[in-house]
């Protein structure tokens, strides 16, 4: 089986022309050789994008989103009615640039891209979850632009010692942390950017479980300084079942006395850097 060309966009939603924001709410995928046509939109997992534009009723992105749905299952249909013939690619190649052109509406498209791949349904959900549910933030990756920020914020700060990337612990129990400082031969305090904030309640016990035994083995071994913060990114309280796991992750952290602190409260995370 040979990998056959597609080309795809991504619909975004930008309700204020005037800014230029948008998000990403949605992928449309064609492969004209095969007579595919594809398209997966974010109806229902909605929060972030209304969180973003806060002022607009979500109605507006309810409506908005209903709208070009009806239009993309109207292309979906003429693209399965393509009269079969040696002008059909053509024919499907003007379909979808018809449909992605430049518009004035709430929701537009991106530019169209050209990717080559065995499998377009398949291919349709890897963009989708790229460019729609951003699948390349990982925890790791969201904690890397976390500790660039806080790491600024040290700089700017009159400190005795830096903080620096180094290995806590000995020969057979140790764990790499960002920003640690010494003082001499002596850690002496450490911190740790540290996102709770995934998309399902497990993936916070995951994540949070797994640094919690690290913490826990480098105290038993006595390797770990007094003075651990954590600066943490959180889901929103009105999300229950993701906040619970957090609220119960944080008080386990807690209890090895480790302090935990929002990662965007810059004075409590200076005020323990100059203590």
């Amino acid at each position: 089986m040979k990998p056959v060309a597609c080309r795809y966009a991504v619909v975004q939603f930008m309700p204020y022309s005037e800014t230029g924001e948008f998000a990403n709410v949605g992928v449309v995928l064609i492969c004209p050789s095969t007579k595919y046509f594809g398209f997966q939109l974010q109806a229902r997992r909605h929060k972030r994008i209304t969180d973003f534009f806060d002022e607009l009723p979500k109605e507006v992105y309810q409506r908005a989103v209903q709208a070009i749905e009806t239009e993309l299952q109207r292309i979906a249909e003429m693209v399965a009615e393509a009269p079969p013939g040696a002008g059909q690619i053509d024919y499907l190649r003007q379909v979808f640039e018809s449909l992605v052109h430049p518009r004035e509406a709430l929701v537009r498209f991106g530019p169209a891209r050209m990717v080559m791949t065995l499998d377009p349904a398949a291919e349709l959900l890897k963009q989708f979850e790229h460019y729609v549910d951003r699948s390349f933030a990982s925890a790791e990756y969201i904690e890397q632009v976390m500790e660039k920020r806080i790491r600024a914020l040290l700089s700017a700060l009159d400190l005795p010692q830096p903080f620096r990337p180094a290995r806590v612990g000995n020969g057979e129990v140790h764990v790499r942390f960002p920003l640690v400082q010494q003082r001499g031969e002596q850690i002496s305090k450490i911190i740790k950017p540290f996102n709770l904030n995934q998309k399902e309640p497990m993936g916070i016990y995951d994540h949070g479980g797994n640094w919690l035994q690290r913490i826990q083995r480098l105290r038993r071994h006595r390797l770990l300084p007094q003075e651990v913060l954590f600066a943490v990114a959180a889901p929103p309280p009105d999300d229950l079942k993701r906040y619970a796991a957090f609220a119960e992750i944080r008080r386990e952290f807690q209890a090895e006395e480790v302090i935990l602190v929002d990662e965007l409260a810059e004075k409590q995370i200076a005020e323990f850097a100059l203590a």
